[in-house]
């Protein structure tokens, strides 16, 4: 039966579906070293890559007009870092005293907040110099931190994040994560965008997206594709920095002592 209708087709149609067929095939072979898929089935495209310094051990990261601010940890080297994002020179670095871990990041008006991990102190800074203007401190550990413009957001290694009140550092909500019912803990870096937390989940490179209302999980993504695309995979530390870049609605994505930043897009922030 199948010999007998080829025999049929118009020669024509037979070519004008072949061409359908390369269209519809081709750009898919063309976009195959650009997409990835998560697990949970979050399609995601690799816009671009940029130099890190590798020997970063990152755990905040921030993005505004056209530079990148990240903090650094290690006890002895831990840092506050102002970045040409394109090539990764390192235009600015504050060194934190020896004592403390620097940890994470984020930036309101013309302050930047960084928290240390378990001195229970933070630090503020002028967004232009790095010049320190300021400390705070804070009831737990610090682990990850961002903000929703008018609070901000903290992770202390639990399901919990507390919002605080930049004038007093006082708590005023702790939300509960949780994905399908169970609480869901090791929340580490965050970045809030329109609405939603972006949470980066310790020892893994996984990155849930959470409702800054409810605490409900909405999304897991994996971007364990990522670390394939290091120059050096194999000294790279856990996915460990998210920034958003709102002009692009992009994120620039790296990790501790990651060789690289990738600018990605998902499929569900298209513009």
């Amino acid at each position: 039966m199948r010999k007998q209708y080829h025999k049929r087709i118009n020669p024509l149609a037979g070519v004008a579906g072949l061409v359908c067929l390369f269209l519809l095939v081709f750009p898919s072979l063309l976009a195959a070293e650009s997409k990835g898929n998560s697990p949970g089935g979050t399609a995601f495209n690799v816009l671009h890559s940029f130099p890190h310094d590798p020997t970063a051990f990152t755990q905040g990261f921030v993005y505004r007009d056209g530079v990148l601010y990240e903090s650094t940890g290690r006890y002895g080297s831990s840092s506050l870092r102002k970045i040409n994002p394109v090539t990764g020179q390192v235009l600015v670095k504050v060194d934190l005293p020896a004592r403390f871990f620097g940890e994470g990041l984020t930036m309101m008006g013309d302050s930047i907040y960084q928290l240390t991990w378990r001195s229970r102190q933070g630090f503020i800074y002028d967004k232009e110099s790095l010049r320190q203007k300021g400390s705070f401190t804070y009831l737990t550990e610090g682990w990850g931190l961002t903000d929703d413009g008018t609070q901000l957001i903290m992770s202390d290694g639990s399901e919990k994040l507390y919002f605080l009140s930049p004038r007093n550092f006082g708590i005023t909500k702790v939300l509960s994560v949780r994905e399908n019912g169970s609480a869901v803990d090791m929340l580490n870096e965050l970045e809030y965008v329109e609405g939603k937390i972006y949470c980066n989940i310790w020892h893994s490179d996984d990155i849930v997206v959470v409702d800054s209302y409810s605490g409900a999980v909405e999304r897991r993504i994996n971007l364990g594709e990522l670390r394939e695309r290091l120059s050096f995979p194999d000294r790279a530390g856990v996915l460990n920095g998210i920034a958003w870049k709102s002009s692009s609605r992009t994120f620039l994505i790296t990790g501790k002592n990651w060789s690289e930043v990738f600018e990605i897009r998902f499929g569900f922030n298209s513009p």
